[in-house]
């Protein structure tokens, strides 16, 4: 998956801690959120990916390691 734009997802360190974005909806920030959880949500945000391309037949490895 990916987008000729460039900042489809934007992640950004503001005072309040680590927030996201998208360039598609440029005045919406999700809440900030501390390191760990943004860690964590990307994490479980890749496994889900690797887990919905097996499902389809396609081999997860294709999708490099964090």
């Amino acid at each position: 998956m990916s987008y000729a734009e460039v900042g489809a997802v934007r992640i950004e360190e503001s005072a309040g801690g680590w927030r996201v974005g998208s360039v598609f909806l440029p005045d919406t920030w999700a809440a900030p959120v501390g390191w760990d959880f943004l860690v964590a949500a990307i994490r479980q945000f890749v496994s889900s990916v690797r887990q919905d391309v097996a499902d389809i037949g396609i081999d997860p490895a294709l999708i490099p390691a964090l």
